[in-house]
């Protein structure tokens, strides 16, 4: 049996891309440009995810990401009886500023790792989620 090759076209991507979008847009509300032409809108960014081309309509939204996260130090002794491994499931808050202003433990190991863990997300600092270039609240979870 051959092996066949597989190559990445851009242009035939593209293309589908577009006419997904179409496929996925008959319904929105459209417009009709100079020419006469119905023009759907569409999503913004790019179908090869975060590079130069792509649309740029659309709402740009970007995450939140840390810039200082240190970890919890959490001892096997922490952990419940016969446990040496787990994860700590925290949803966060963070404002337009960067800073965790809600934290709410999703999943818990222990009351001891809990409060470990809260004490080092009281270090974290992010760089704030972004609408269209502008700081706008957000929520996360964070597994450790």
């Amino acid at each position: 049996m051959a092996r066949e090759h597989l190559t990445w076209n851009r242009v035939n991507v593209a293309k589908n891309a577009a006419r997904l979008l179409d496929q996925t847009n008959d319904g929105a509300d459209s417009k009709t440009d100079i020419a006469g032409s119905t023009v759907h809108p569409r999503a913004a960014g790019s179908p090869y995810g975060s590079v130069s081309d792509g649309s740029l309509t659309g709402p740009d939204v970007r995450p939140a990401l840390p810039i200082v996260s240190p970890d919890p130090r959490v001892e096997i002794a922490d952990l419940p009886a016969g446990m040496r491994e787990g994860d700590e499931i925290i949803e966060i808050t963070i404002d337009a500023q960067g800073n965790i202003v809600q934290t709410i433990v999703i999943s818990s190991l222990s009351s001891t790792v809990d409060a470990k863990v809260l004490a080092a997300l009281d270090n974290w600092h992010f760089l704030p989620a972004t609408r269209f270039g502008v700081p706008i609240p957000s929520k996360q979870d964070v597994h450790l």
